[in-house]
């Protein structure tokens, strides 16, 4: 099911379905969309993050998903397509439509001489 509104949860925040405006779990934040703000102590993740997505550990997108808007982790690993910004200390997405800040910037579909790059990467 969806939840819409502001959740708190102790260990974590999930749904079904969509969560949407703000949600912060003290391990994580999930669901298969994610809207507006969440904020994981280790982690959020989902297919669909759309807003600004904060966590200690990672912010993960499943593959085939979509990060649009912004990402802060420590490693931000998006496994589909990047719309916007993630800050993080390793940053990787297959597809960048995007800026990435970091140590470390992968962008496995980017052209070869711009796939890895330390400080800032960025896509089409």
């Amino acid at each position: 099911g969806d939840l819409t509104g502001i959740f708190v949860g102790g260990l974590g925040v999930g749904a079904g379905g969509t969560l949407k405006y703000l949600s912060v779990g003290g391990v994580g934040v999930g669901a298969p969309r994610v809207e507006g703000v969440a904020v994981g102590g280790f982690g959020v993740g989902g297919e669909n993050l759309h807003g600004l997505m904060v966590a200690g550990g990672t912010v993960r997108v499943t593959k085939g998903g979509t990060l649009r808007g912004v990402g802060v982790s420590s490693f931000n690993y998006i496994q589909g397509s990047q719309r916007g910004l993630t800050i993080g200390i390793v940053n990787y997405a297959r597809t960048l439509h995007g800026v990435q800040l970091g140590v470390v910037n992968i962008v496995r579909h980017n052209p070869s001489g711009r796939r890895v790059l330390p400080v800032v990467n960025w896509g089409q």
